[in-house]
């Protein structure tokens, strides 16, 4: 991508511009510019969810949908890497990296991004009946993936191993002013309707491209009325391949 069309990609995540997402846009050629719609805040349930870290060595399964998960339930833990023997899977690669950095081998992945694939993946993963199985997850978190396990037969139990919540309106309206960008990645689906909420969705509409991460932020965002690419990984890099190669056929003569 030459210096004259360098496309500048709004980022949702709350990440430096040194960040991992930030990163892969930058490796391609895009300037990534700041936009944080979400702030991480801690669990409101911090002895449910010490009492589930501490107690993992009665799990069978730690299923996880995000490196932020990972990052509180081994905070809960005081640093103890995974139990031995403690099988695992994730949603996308990145939480994937998580895991095995926390002592994890060879955790589940799916090919494809998003929960629906991931419990595609599991279906025979396992046989689940009488499986014990921890899913740590955001206070907002979306629910498919453990009441498929409970379809499984699994006995899962949940907990909150963090919360997120929006920036003010003001504060993103103020970012995207600064950021005049042409194209954006939306994190999650929080994030998508924190970002429709401020600036609108005819703001976004206008942009060359909207890639969200995951099916499921992709859903979010169509149903608020803006369209958008997802790509096949939920993970960073594929996501800034992707947008790559939509805003270099669109400047194709």
């Amino acid at each position: 991508m030459s210096r004259q069309i360098r496309r500048r990609v709004l980022v949702t995540r709350d990440e430096s511009l040194d960040g991992p997402l930030s990163s892969a846009l930058s490796r391609r050629g895009f300037e990534p510019v700041a936009c944080s719609v979400i702030a991480s805040i801690p669990t409101p349930e911090p002895e449910a969810l010490e009492r589930a870290a501490l107690s993992l060595p009665h799990y069978d399964w730690l299923v996880v949908a995000s490196s932020r998960a990972v990052t509180s339930l081994m905070a809960a833990r005081g640093g103890r890497s995974l139990p031995p023997g403690l099988r695992t899977a994730a949603v996308g690669e990145r939480t994937a990296a998580a895991l095995v950095a926390a002592g994890a081998t060879a955790p589940i992945t799916a090919a494809n991004a998003g929960a629906s694939a991931l419990i595609a993946a599991l279906a025979d993963a396992d046989r689940w009946p009488g499986r014990r199985v921890l899913l740590p997850r955001a206070l907002e978190g979306g629910r498919d993936i453990a009441d498929s396990l409970r379809r499984f037969g699994a006995n899962v139990e949940e907990v909150v191993a963090y919360g997120t919540v929006s920036r003010p309106r003001t504060q993103i309206v103020a970012a995207w002013e600064d950021a005049q960008p042409d194209a954006a990645v939306v994190a999650s689906p929080s994030a998508a309707r924190a970002l429709v909420e401020a600036i609108g969705a005819e703001r976004l509409r206008r942009l060359a491209r909207v890639a969200a991460i995951g099916s499921t932020t992709a859903m979010e965002l169509m149903a608020l009325g803006v369209p958008a690419v997802v790509a096949a990984r939920a993970d960073f890099d594929a996501v800034a391949e992707l947008l790559a190669r939509a805003l270099t056929e669109e400047v194709r003569p």
